[in-house]
């Protein structure tokens, strides 16, 4: 069964849609909405998880605020499994942080690098964690 709807977009906002649709070689604009709610939904998932949660959050932040990112880390330890930092240029890092744990602790962790300064993007990638793959599981 396919349920149709209408969706109302501002003028660029459909301009940007269509042209990468057609830049991506999409048959229709209609398959390309179906991708985007498709991977919304597949991003947000963990959002309402009830059990663990693993993957990572990518950030792209001011380098002088390296530090403020630092410290949020570690106030969230139990949560954050390991860290990679990549300078960009002279002013810029990128960040990835692995996390694997309870998603409210996460959304916490989420939500305070979103709100630092100098932080210019969060990019969650989380998944439901499988029962097998949760921290102290015995192999």
């Amino acid at each position: 069964m396919v349920v149709k709807t209408g969706v109302s977009l501002p003028d660029e906002l459909y301009e940007k849609l269509v042209s990468l649709a057609q830049r991506a070689g999409y048959p229709s604009i209609s398959k390309a909405i179906r991708d985007a709610v498709e991977l919304f939904i597949a991003f947000n998932t963990w959002w309402s998880s009830q059990g663990p949660v693993t993957g990572v959050l990518h950030l792209l932040a001011e380098a002088k605020h390296g530090s403020e990112i630092q410290e949020a880390l570690q106030d969230a330890e139990e949560v954050v499994e390991a860290v990679l930092y990549r300078r960009l240029g002279a002013s810029y890092i990128a960040v990835i942080v692995v996390v694997e744990g309870e998603p409210g602790r996460i959304k916490d962790l989420y939500k305070k690098l979103t709100r630092l300064r100098g932080v210019l993007a969060v990019q969650p990638a989380l998944l439901p964690a499988p029962a097998a793959a949760t921290r102290g599981v015995q192999g």
